[in-house]
């Protein structure tokens, strides 16, 4: 299984997940954002998890819920 992602900054980022887990196992970058300030993220760069995952401090595009 595989699926694209856009980042906050631009970027698309290519997902390829196991079938049976649905474990992420390769994070690469497939397009680079117009905008992105992050100087590493150069396409084919892999990313780590956490790289992916929303950022708190863009919250134009994301609601956030606090208990």
């Amino acid at each position: 299984m595989a699926y694209a992602l856009t980042l906050s900054c631009g970027c698309v980022v290519f997902v390829v997940c196991q079938p049976g887990t649905r474990i992420a196992t390769s994070r690469v970058i497939k397009s680079r954002g117009k905008t992105c300030q992050v100087r590493r993220h150069n396409v084919g760069v892999h990313l780590f998890l956490w790289e992916i995952l929303p950022d708190k401090a863009n919250s134009r595009a994301l609601f956030w819920l606090h208990d």
